[in-house]
């Protein structure tokens, strides 16, 4: 048999990246109309696991960017993309995804490799990552003063206040953080591809590169402990030296 270099499964890699892109853009295409969109989501619910977060996604785009986020959709696992395909009823979708499946369960392996590199490449920290790291483990080891408790109404309050708030919270942020965007986003524990991601996506765009930070920072918890993501954007703010914009989110959680 015939020994395929390494080259040639770089170059099968690079198109399947290519493939991926063009699957996502003829589903995206293939689901026009609110009605369709609907029909995605549905479609998808029960891995997703978030009515609130599915009520929000206005656009395909977002659809897809959540399931990546979640890890249920990638290059490496296009399956979930059958879904859309039978709730579409798109037979160019199907016949794209038939094929995308024989070329990568014939190259799984290298491709699983350079897929890894790659997300290796793109996550690389900086100084400034590892320093807040370093910070976030400190204060892991430190004892807690008292035992942590269950949630309890006032968990709720909070959470509450959050949700009739955070429209009002993401406008400020987008007038205020400007150009430390970035250092707010790691500090908000949003990963280091994450970030270059939005900013490659939205180059032209500083008030949507923070709002998809906040949104990326804020899908990491579940609506029962969005008290706590609360707590982790006030403290990023202390952190990134904009004690104002804390306080002025605490007096507009307090109304």
């Amino acid at each position: 048999m015939e020994r395929i270099s390494v080259q040639d499964h770089r170059s099968v890699y690079e198109r399947l990246c290519k493939d991926y892109l063009n699957l996502k853009l003829l589903t995206q295409n293939a689901c026009h109309g609110p009605e369709r969109l609907e029909r995605c989501k549905q479609s998808v619910r029960q891995d997703i696991h978030s009515c609130r977060k599915l009520s929000r996604i206005t656009q395909f785009e977002q659809l897809v960017a959540l399931m990546e986020q979640r890890n249920l959709l990638s290059l490496l696992k296009p399956d979930l993309i059958e879904r859309f395909v039978l709730a579409l009823d798109t037979k160019e979708v199907g016949s794209a995804l038939t094929s995308y499946r024989d070329v990568l369960r014939s190259h799984y392996e290298p491709v699983r490799r350079f897929y890894l590199e790659d997300l290796r490449h793109r996550d690389r920290r900086t100084l400034l990552e590892k320093e807040v790291e370093r910070i976030k483990l400190q204060e892991a080891t430190e004892p807690p003063a008292v035992m942590p408790r269950p949630p309890t109404a006032t968990s709720n309050a909070k959470r509450d206040a959050y949700l009739r708030q955070r429209e009002s919270i993401y406008s400020l942020l987008q007038l205020e953080i400007g150009k430390s965007w970035k250092v707010f986003g790691r500090f908000l524990n949003v990963p280091a591809g994450e970030l270059d991601e939005i900013e490659d996506r939205y180059r032209q765009d500083l008030k949507t590169r923070i709002y998809e930070t906040l949104e990326r920072a804020e899908m990491q918890y579940d609506d029962a402990a969005l008290d706590q993501y609360v707590g982790v954007l006030l403290k990023a703010l202390e952190s990134s030296r904009r004690k104002d914009l804390k306080r002025k989110i605490e007096t507009m959680l307090q109304r």
